[in-house]
């Protein structure tokens, strides 16, 4: 009997509280996961939409304002579309809180330095969305691709997101294989009036010698996802919209390269000390190198 007491206590100690932060609609499918995992509890929420919006919501979570709701909680699950003042962020990482971001936060390179070194101090761990990153043929390609490599992106999707909503998750992709801090970077930009497009392309070149191409904007009629990357003895092409993906013209098994959850690596991170993935650093030097880009695309701007 006390031995099954102790594991009550430590499974009870082991649990974590999860208050959820902005549009109901966009954290639902969150919901959803967070309610299969038996270490993990919603306190609550504080929401962010219409009526309808909320009334669609089928689970039963009480609603609280913010302060309290971040008192209760020991992780915080945001949206972008909560536009929470940067002070209160600051308050949540001070108060060694966790946050997980679903989408990329309006955050300056100077705000987000100041969170970094926040979370440092109060042991706090910051994930950043990176949807791109745990996709099995990427996860494969950062297992298995030999450095230094030559990469090549091509991302021109059906309906596309510009600006750095683009450029954000095909530098955060790239963590394990090269990095996101590259030595050297050339950007030009090609862009048509009539037709409302445009072309950019970015070359970042790393320390290894290892290079990313990337290739993406506006094109119309286009709908291409394809990475190809060349190394020693390796010729990889990955093409997302075909689900094609072969190394040395042989089909890749991605048997052992199943779907993985980013938000349940995050939870995994805090109970069992893992190293962090895709963390608000990691966010802080991808912000530092679009600085760059946009500084070397401003000058094609008036063409």
């Amino acid at each position: 009997m006390k031995i099954k007491r102790l594991a009550i206590e430590f499974y009870i100690c082991k649990m974590l509280n999860i208050g959820l932060i902005g549009n109901t609609e966009i954290l639902q499918p969150y919901v959803k996961r967070i309610q299969k995992n038996k270490k993990i509890n919603i306190i609550g929420k504080s929401s962010v939409g219409s009526n309808d919006q909320l009334n669609s919501f089928h689970f039963s979570i009480p609603e609280f304002n913010r302060v309290e709701l971040i008192e209760r909680a020991d992780i915080i699950l945001i949206d972008n579309s909560s536009l929470l003042p940067f002070r209160l962020l600051c308050d949540i990482v001070k108060k060694s809180k966790h946050i997980f971001t679903t989408e990329y936060l309006n955050l300056s390179i100077e705000e987000c330095s100041q969170l970094v070194k926040l979370a440092n101090e109060a042991g706090s761990v910051i994930q950043v969305s990176n949807p791109f990153y745990f996709i099995p043929a990427m996860l494969w390609l950062n297992e298995n691709i030999s450095s230094p490599s030559f990469i090549d992106v091509s991302h021109f999707p059906a309906s596309p997101k510009i600006g750095n909503n683009t450029l954000l998750p095909l530098l955060l992709m790239f963590l394990d294989l090269t990095g996101i801090n590259p030595k050297k970077i050339g950007a030009v930009l090609f862009r048509s009036g009539q037709k409302e497009s445009d072309f950019i392309n970015v070359r970042l070149e790393f320390g290894d010698a290892s290079v990313v191409n990337l290739n993406y904007g506006t094109i119309e009629s286009l709908n291409e996802f394809k990475i190809k990357a060349y190394s020693p003895n390796q010729f990889v092409t990955i093409d997302f919209v075909n689900k094609s993906f072969t190394c040395n013209n042989k089909a890749i098994d991605l048997t052992n390269y199943p779907p993985e959850s980013e938000f349940d690596i995050f939870i995994d991170t805090i109970i069992n000390k893992t190293k962090i993935i895709s963390s608000i650093e990691d966010y802080y030097f991808a912000l530092r190198t679009i600085q760059k880009i946009d500084k070397k695309i401003s000058q094609f701007s008036s063409l």
